[in-house]
């Protein structure tokens, strides 16, 4: 029995031994049907190990597994002593979960660097898959193209690599690097199992988190080392799954140098057009053959994929991207093609890669125009040259704005000033929306693809509505009074009116409304009637106002031969308010008008009733803060509004003047708050507080402070105490049994304005622990020595206690909630308890921060009457 046991040893030696094989490895999968998918598992092994696996045991995630056969077509590399197996198995999951696939096998091959005995370690490679109903429709897992069986690195020169992992289903990819995975698939234990390589073999290993390239510059020791590289694929920006490529690398000592790459800038095209982007690499060593390649998804995934024309040549070699892309090809987003330059070197053969990305758009709109027929805008264009097209947007903004763009560069038209005004499905679009006669409308079209992808911009076309109706120019304030003020009010009379149709007599009639618009109009103006049409600007006063405390909103019609031709838009008059703040006025305004008002100049009267104004600043938006005043001063302000229309003809610039206002500035700011600081002694119960004058850092206005507290975190604190002075910034808080709480400060400014700030940081303190103690003995004997049981003193922080003392018999003989507790050593009926050792139990409630905190503890008191 003995030697068999001893024979049975040594074959399972000799079998692990065999096992030595696996060098690399990953899981890819694709969806077959409902809850279906194929997988395929990838496998990198030692060729002349006896160890070989023609089936494996695949673990589907779902508490089942299955054996899979290998695929007898093995890609064998002698020279390297190292084949690629493929297996393939499918299975049909229950329904939608995250199903963690993985593969197991002992072992890896000996001597990896990384590794701690590799040999012993569980090669395991996993993939996940995410079934679920809201991403979309069923995933693929990514590809791996460029399989790592085997790579070679050269010592002390940078190594560099790409999987040329693409997705099938045009999902995005991300790459990280994470330790290797041994028995039941778990990560390996770092740094007790594994490393990452250049922890190990030195330099610095990096990869890129977008094109998955792996460099380490560069390795300082030769041998085997093995890294993982997970690779996550995301959808709208969702997870749905991952694939971990588990690879090995060998570095060498070797005298070849990698070929190199010319950059190739990225770049974008139109669809439909012929792209043929030569790629050139050169290789420093003299005779080396390079070939030259590409990958990506570009080359795979659709019906019209490009073509990489691969070329091997000494010393330099061309190679050529080529292709015609299509609209359904303009996803938004750039395609990634790595290019692979790779020399023969005999001894260690080296890569150099390059990352070149290309973008399709869809081409613009071609000859947009612009047309004005009465109060609208017909735009016109060209049909798009794409077939997938979903519908054209058209954008308008007010004057010309160039919209200066290449194919990369496809700014989207809201970015650039335009407002989106409506879709089309056809190749005309009509704009009637809120057009104003006298300003210039520049439009621009885009395409929407099938896809939601909009096209680069078309060209821009601008045009103006015929100047058929008057056109109101001014609503100024002339004088300002609650019952005597005058506006003034001016417009442009229509200079392209067609007189055959509307010929004279011509007159106007004015409408004016108090405030803006919605209120009752009054007419306050009827022109007389004039023969001619092309009649000077015309000026009417309006006169009995009350400017003070109202704008005015008018509008003018335009009447031919007594018949109403047309209507302006309605403007007002602007109107000034003053808010009052410390030391500040804060100007705002409202105006309702047709044109664009671009600059606003403010003016301040130099003393009350001086009547005159200066000006004091200039803004080009609504709104005005005029500081550095004097508290309680009165001051006055009126403004004037510069802007015009855009089309030319019209009186430039437009100028109008609001009414004039007055105001005094008002303390309304509070000070900034104070920091605080917070200390205490737990032994003189007394809590230090201390806090940072405002006048010293953020304020000027700070007189006097205001404390507040809480005994407890969670209760709300009230005024504890105030101080007079901005100096006052010290308080000791005490002879209140604790010094818990917590307590904020705020600053206030002048009792005239009393404005207080916000509080302080909240500075909390606790009281110390472990202050209540019972002694074991007292002797109630009358003799004015120990007659009475009371805690060790002193004791602090107690709020009360629950005190029970029992006999030996288990009866209670005393109690009291009195922290004191002056016990005389009588039982509850008064009488006197016999000498003996008897028993407590007492929860003492302590004050603490976070209320009343009950501690309980138990103990023995030995009561003696008389002294022997």
């Amino acid at each position: 029995m003995r030697n068999f046991i001893y024979t049975l040893l040594l074959l399972l030696s000799f079998n692990t031994a065999l096992a030595t094989h696996n060098r690399s490895g990953s899981i890819t999968y694709r969806h077959v049907s409902g809850y279906t998918y194929a997988f395929t598992v990838t496998t990198c092994t030692k060729s002349s190990s006896e160890a070989d696996r023609p089936q494996l045991e695949i673990n589907w995630g779902d508490g089942t597994s299955d054996t899979i056969d290998r695929d007898p077509n093995i890609d064998f590399n002698f020279a390297y002593d190292v084949q690629i197996n493929k297996y393939y198995g499918t299975h049909t999951f229950t329904g939608p979960a995250n199903y963690i696939v993985s593969v197991e096998d002992p072992n890896r091959n000996a001597g990896v660097l990384n590794i701690t005995n590799s040999v012993d370690k569980v090669f395991c490679i996993q993939t996940e898959l995410v079934i679920s109903p809201f991403i979309g429709n069923p995933n693929n897992s990514l590809v791996i193209e460029d399989c790592p069986c085997p790579e070679f690195a050269c010592l002390q020169k940078k190594y560099c690599y790409n999987l040329s992992a693409y997705d099938p289903d045009g999902d995005s990819l991300s790459y990280s690097l994470v330790p290797c995975r041994g028995e039941d698939c778990l990560e390996m234990s770092i740094p007790e199992i594994y490393q990452y390589p250049d922890d190990v073999g030195g330099g610095i290993m990096t990869i890129d988190p977008v094109s998955g390239t792996l460099c380490w510059d560069a390795p300082q020791f030769q041998g085997e080392f093995n890294l993982a590289i997970k690779i996550k694929e995301w959808r709208n920006g969702f997870y749905i799954g991952s694939v971990i490529q588990d690879m090995q690398l060998t570095v060498r000592s070797c005298n070849n140098d990698p070929p190199i790459i010319d950059e190739v800038a990225d770049t974008c095209v139109f669809a439909g057009t012929n792209v043929n982007i030569p790629f050139v690499a050169h290789d420093p060593n003299a005779g080396d053959i390079v070939t030259i390649r590409g990958t990506g998804s570009i080359f795979n995934v659709g019906n019209n994929p490009a073509v990489f024309v691969d070329s091997s040549s000494a010393d330099t070699v061309v190679g050529y991207f080529q292709w015609d892309p299509e609209c359904n090809e303009a996803t938004g987003s750039y395609y990634t093609v790595i290019i692979h330059a790779e020399d023969n070197d005999p001894g260690v053969p080296l890569e150099d890669l390059s990352t070149f990305r290309i973008k399709v758009n869809v081409p613009p709109v071609q000859n947009v125009s612009v047309t004005p027929a009465g109060n609208a805008m017909t735009i016109t264009w060209d049909p798009s040259s794409c077939t997938n097209v979903d519908h054209y947007n058209i954008y308008k903004q007010l004057d010309s704005i160039t919209a200066n763009e290449t194919c990369c560069n496809n700014n989207a038209a809201i970015g650039l000033g335009y407002q989106l005004v409506g879709t089309a499905t056809d190749t005309f679009f009509v704009d009637n929306n809120g057009l104003i006669v006298g300003n210039d409308y520049c439009y621009l079209v885009t395409v929407v693809t099938n896809k939601g992808i909009e096209s680069c911009l078309s060209n821009v076309d601008c045009a103006h509505l015929n100047f058929e109706i008057p056109i109101l120019t001014h609503v100024s304030i002339n004088s300002t009074d609650v019952s005597n003020g005058t506006d003034t009010v001016k417009w442009s009379y229509p200079k392209e009116l067609n007189t055959t149709i509307f010929p004279g007599p011509y007159h106007y009639q004015l409408y004016r409304q108090t405030g803006y618009q919605g209120g009752v109009e009054t007419l306050v103006l009827t022109t007389t009637q004039q023969a001619s049409i092309a009649n000077p600007d015309t000026t009417f006063e309006d006169t009995g106002l009350n400017t003070e405390a109202n704008a005015y909103t008018y509008r003018l019609e335009l009447y031919s031969n007594n018949l109403l031709v047309g209507t302006s838009l309605t403007a007002s008059s602007i109107y000034l308010t003053l808010t009052p703040n410390d030391n500040q006025l804060a100007l705002s305004w409202v105006e309702d008008i047709p044109w664009v008002n671009n600059s606003y100049e403010i003016y301040r009267e130099t003393s009350p009733g001086s009547t005159i104004f200066n000006l004091i600043g200039t803004t080009n938006s609504i709104g005005y803060i005029d500081t550095g005043l004097i508290n309680g001063s009165s001051y006055c302000y009126k403004i004037k509004t510069i802007g015009g229309y855009s089309s030319p003809g019209i009186v430039s610039p437009i100028e109008n003047w609001s009414q004039e206002v007055c105001g005094i500035p008002v303390d309304l700011t509070p000070p900034c708050p104070p920091e605080l600081y917070i200390d205490g002694d737990c032994d003189l119960e007394e809590t230090y507080l201390s806090w940072t004058n405002p006048n010293n850092s953020c304020a000027d206005d700070v007189t006097r402070y205001n404390l507040y507290f809480a005994p407890f975190e969670d209760s709300t604190l009230t005024l504890l105490t105030s101080f007079g002075s901005d100096l006052d910034t010290f308080f000791v808080h005490s002879d209140r049994g604790s010094i818990a709480g917590c307590y904020y400060v705020t600053a206030l400014d002048s009792i005239q304005y009393n404005n207080e700030s916000e509080p302080s940081n909240i500075a909390c303190i606790d009281n110390c622990d472990g202050y209540y103690e019972l002694p074991n003995v007292f002797t109630p004997d009358g003799s004015g020595v120990n007659d009475l049981y009371h805690p060790l003193l002193p004791y602090k922080f107690v709020d009360h206690i629950d005190l029970r003392v029992f006999n030996r018999w288990g009866d209670l003989v005393y109690e009291t909630t009195n922290p004191v507790i002056n016990w005389d050593g009588k039982n509850l009926d008064g009488k006197t308890l016999n000498d003996g050792v008897y028993f407590y139990e007492v929860t003492v409630y302590e004050i603490k921060l976070s209320g009343l905190v009950p501690r309980s503890f138990q103990g023995n008191i030995t009561i003696i009457h008389s002294q022997h």
